[in-house]
C-alpha cells in the first residue's frame, strides 16, 4: 500500500511539474496557501487532503492554471531586438518631429530640458517599466489584463481601448496626408514651390523660390542677404503679376518676395490648404464637403500596408520594425548634414537650445513638459503593454524601459536640430527673426518644412527621404495601435484570435469607413478636433489609475514580489514611490491644469464652434465613463449582498490575488506551499 500510494503521489507531483513547465519556464512566484482539512459527513472525521485531492482543490481555485483551449497558443517574438525596435519605433512618433522642437524652443530652449528630464524620471521611465513588466506578467490584452487584476479594475481597459483608437483614426489620416506629399516629390519640380498651379489664388507668394526651369520661360531670382538686393531676369509672368499687384520694385520686394504683406499666402501653404486638403471648398464641421478620393487611396494603401506588415502577428510585425524603426534615424542624420550647411542654419540652432531660465518660473512651462512626456512615451494607450503581453515573463523590462526613453529623447534632440537648422535657413532667406517662421504640428510638415525643401541643390531626393520619414515614424506608432485594439478584443472573444487574418481585416475595413470625415474636404478641422479631444485629460485619468491598480489595489508589495520573482531583482524605493504616489499626484495636478490651460481651438481663420468644445469635453468624458460603470457593474456583480456596504466596497476593491488566498483557506487547516507561475494565457 506504502509503495502505490507513493507512486500515486509521484505522479500526481510529475503531473503538477508539466502544468508549471507548461508556463514557458516563466519563474515561479512564491506564495504560501493554507492546506484544506477535509471531513468526511459519514463518520464525522476530518483529514489531511492527499497530494491528489490538493491538486483539484488548486486546479478548481481562480489562480490555477486554465483549461487546455482548442486555440491557438499566444505567440512570443522572435527575438528581443524586434521587441526592442517595435517598442522603440512606438515611442518614437511624429510628435518627436513636429512637436517636441517647438515646445522646447517656446519653453525656454535649453532650459526646458530640466523639468523635462525631472518628468521624464518622475513619470515616463516608471510607467513604462511598469506597463511592460504587468503585459509580459499577465500575457493577455489590456482589458483581460486589468480584468485579472481586480474585476472592479476591468474598466481601465476599456477606456484605453476607445482612447487608442480615437487616436488611430486621426494619427493614421495623417501619415496619408505624408502619402499624398510622397506621391507628389516625384517631379523635377516642387508643385508647392509654385504659383502657376490651378490651385493658386493672386495672394499666392513664392517667398523662398530661388530658381526653376520652365519649358517656355527661364527666370531666375537671386537674392543677397547683405546688402538687401536682388535682381530679376523679368519674363512675361513676372510682368504680369508686378503689373497687377505692386507699384514699384519696393513694393514687389516687400511683399511679393519676403511676404511682409500678410495677406499673402505662401505657395505650400496654398497646395496643403487649397490642393490636398481642398479645405476652402469647407465651411466647417457643419459642412465638411465631398470625400477626396486621392485622399482616400492614400488612406487605403496605409491600411493595407499596415495590414500586409502585422496580420500574421508579431512575427511580421518584428520584421518590419527593421525598416520602419532604423530608417528614420539614418534620414535624420542626412537632413541634420543638409541643414548645417545651409546659410543662417547656426541662428536657428542657437533659438533651439538658447536657454532662458526666466521661464521656468512659469508653471505653464512645467505643464507642458509633462503633458510632452505622454505625447511622446503614450503611456495609458495599452501598446507598450500589449507588447510586452508577446514577451516571456522573466524578459528584463527595465532595461527595455530605459534603451527606448533614451532612443526617444535621442531622436527627439536630433528632431529639433534639424528642424531649427532649417528654420534657420528660413529666417536667412526671408530677412525675418526665427520667431516669425517657426511654427508646430501639421503646419511645421506639411507646410514649413518642405517649403525650405524646395530650396535644396536636390529638392525632389530630399523631398522624397523626409516624407518616407515621416511616413515610417507613423507606421511604428501605427502598427501598435492596431495591435493593441486586436489583441484587446481577441483575448476577450478567442474566435478573433483563431481567425486573426480575417478578423484583421475586417477592423482595417471598419477603421477605413470610420476614417471617412477626416478624408473629406473639411476632415482637417475633424483631425484637429480627434487630436484635441481623444487624448487628454481622460489618458493622463488612465495613467493615473493603472498606477492606483497596480499598486494599491492588487498591492505594492505583490507587484514587488511578482518582479522579483520573475525579473531576479526588486525595483528599487524610488520606483515604489513613483508607482504609489508620485505619478497618481502629479496626473491630478496635470488634470487640473489641463483644464486651466486650455487654449482656445482653432484652424487658420476658422474658430471652432462653442457647440464643438462642448461636444469635445462631453466625448473625451464618455472615453473614462467605462472605469466607474464597470466599478458599478462590479458592486452589484462580484460581492455578495448579503454584507454591509462598507465590506462589499472594501471587496470590490480587494485583487483576486487576495480572495483566491481566502478560497484556499479553511477552519483549522495547516500550511501547505504553492508556487504560482506568471498567468498563462491559453488563447
Amino acid at each position: 500500500m506504502k509503495t502505490s500510494s507513493s507512486k500515486n503521489s509521484e505522479e500526481t507531483s510529475n503531473t503538477l511539474n508539466i502544468h508549471r513547465k507548461a508556463s514557458e519556464n516563466i519563474p515561479e512566484r512564491e506564495e504560501t496557501r493554507t492546506s484544506s482539512i477535509l471531513t468526511d459527513t459519514n463518520n464525522n472525521t476530518s483529514r489531511k487532503p492527499s497530494i491528489t485531492e490538493q491538486l483539484v482543490i488548486l486546479t478548481t481555485s481562480a489562480l490555477a492554471l486554465p483549461p487546455s483551449s482548442p486555440t491557438v497558443p499566444r505567440e512570443l517574438w522572435t527575438n528581443k531586438v524586434e521587441f526592442l525596435l517595435s517598442v522603440i519605433g512606438y515611442v518614437v512618433d511624429l510628435g518627436n518631429v513636429w512637436r517636441f522642437p517647438y515646445v522646447c524652443y517656446e519653453n525656454g530652449g535649453g532650459a526646458f530640458l530640466i523639468p523635462y528630464m525631472i518628468f521624464l524620471c518622475l513619470i515616463g521611465i516608471p510607467m513604462m517599466y511598469l506597463e511592460l513588466f504587468l503585459g509580459q506578467f499577465y500575457r493577455c490584452g489590456n482589458i483581460t489584463l486589468w480584468g485579472r487584476i481586480a474585476p472592479s479594475m476591468k474598466g481601465i481597459g476599456i477606456a484605453s481601448f476607445l482612447i487608442v483608437t480615437a487616436v488611430t483614426l486621426f494619427y493614421t489620416t495623417i501619415i496619408a496626408h505624408a502619402v499624398f506629399y510622397l506621391f507628389s516629390s516625384f517631379r523635377e519640380v516642387l508643385p508647392w514651390s509654385l504659383c502657376s498651379q490651378s490651385w493658386n489664388t493672386p495672394s499666392c507668394s513664392e517667398r523662398m523660390r530661388i530658381g526653376s526651369v520652365n519649358n517656355q520661360t527661364n527666370e531666375q531670382i537671386n537674392f543677397n542677404g547683405r546688402n538687401n538686393s536682388f535682381s530679376l531676369n523679368e519674363t512675361q509672368k513676372y510682368n504680369s503679376i508686378i503689373d497687377s499687384k505692386v507699384s514699384s520694385a519696393d513694393e514687389f520686394y516687400n511683399n511679393y518676395m519676403l511676404g511682409i504683406n500678410h495677406s499673402k499666402v505662401s505657395s505650400a501653404d496654398e497646395f496643403y490648404n487649397n490642393y490636398m486638403l481642398g479645405i476652402n471648398h469647407s465651411k466647417g464641421l457643419t459642412d465638411l464637403g465631398s470625400i477626396k478620393i486621392d485622399l482616400l487611396l492614400c488612406l487605403i494603401l496605409i491600411f493595407v500596408l499596415m495590414y500586409m506588415c502585422i496580420y500574421r502577428g508579431v512575427k511580421s510585425t518584428g520584421k518590419a520594425v527593421y525598416i520602419t524603426a532604423t530608417l528614420p534615424y539614418i534620414v535624420l542624420i542626412i537632413l541634420l548634414i543638409q541643414g548645417l550647411n545651409l546659410e543662417g542654419s547656426r541662428n536657428g540652432i542657437t533659438y533651439f537650445l538658447k536657454p532662458s531660465f526666466s521661464k521656468l518660473k512659469n508653471m505653464k512651462v512645467w505643464y507642458s513638459a509633462a503633458n510632452q512626456i505622454f505625447f511622446t512615451l503614450g503611456p495609458g494607450l495599452s501598446v507598450l503593454t500589449t507588447y510586452g503581453s508577446y514577451n516571456v515573463s522573466s524578459n528584463n523590462c527595465y532595461y527595455d524601459a530605459l534603451i527606448a526613453v533614451v532612443a526617444n529623447f535621442a531622436a527627439s534632440f536630433l528632431s529639433g536640430f534639424v528642424v531649427f537648422s532649417a528654420l534657420g535657413h528660413m529666417s536667412w532667406r526671408l530677412q525675418k527673426n526665427v520667431e516669425s517662421v517657426v511654427d508646430e504640428g501639421p503646419s511645421l510638415s506639411f507646410i514649413a518644412y518642405p517649403e525650405i525643401l524646395a530650396t535644396f541643390k536636390y529638392p525632389a531626393l530630399f523631398s522624397i527621404l523626409f516624407f518616407l520619414m515621416v511616413i515610417n515614424l507613423g507606421l511604428d506608432s501605427d502598427f501598435g495601435g492596431l495591435e493593441s485594439i486586436y489583441t484587446a478584443l481577441s483575448d476577450e472573444f478567442p474566435l478573433l484570435k483563431r481567425h486573426r487574418k480575417s478578423g484583421m481585416f475586417i477592423m482595417c475595413f471598419v477603421l477605413i469607413i470610420a476614417c471617412l470625415p477626416t478624408v473629406t474636404q473639411g476632415g482637417n478641422y475633424v483631425v484637429q478636433f480627434l487630436d484635441k479631444f481623444s487624448t487628454a485629460p481622460a489618458l493622463m485619468l488612465v495613467v493615473m489609475m493603472e498606477a492606483i491598480a497596480a499598486t494599491w489595489v492588487y498591492g505594492i508589495n505583490n507587484l514587488v514580489n511578482d518582479i522579483r520573482t520573475n525579473l531576479g531583482f526588486e525595483p528599487n524605493l524610488f520606483f515604489r514611490l513613483a508607482w504609489t504616489v508620485i505619478c497618481p499626484v502629479i496626473v491630478i495636478m496635470l488634470m487640473v491644469l489641463a483644464l486651466s490651460y486650455s487654449d482656445e481651438l482653432k484652424y487658420g481663420n476658422y474658430i471652432f464652434p462653442s457647440w464643438s468644445i462642448i461636444f469635445g469635453w462631453c466625448l473625451n468624458m464618455c472615453f473614462i465613463l467605462p472605469i466607474p460603470i464597470v466599478m458599478i457593474y462590479a458592486f452589484f456583480r462580484h460581492t455578495d449582498s448579503r454584507n454591509s456596504f462598507k465590506q462589499r466596497i472594501n471587496d470590490l476593491f480587494t485583487p483576486n490575488i487576495t480572495k483566491q488566498r481566502m478560497k484556499q483557506q479553511i477552519e483549522k487547516g495547516t500550511d501547505f506551499t504553492m508556487s504560482s507561475s506568471a498567468p498563462i494565457s491559453h488563447v
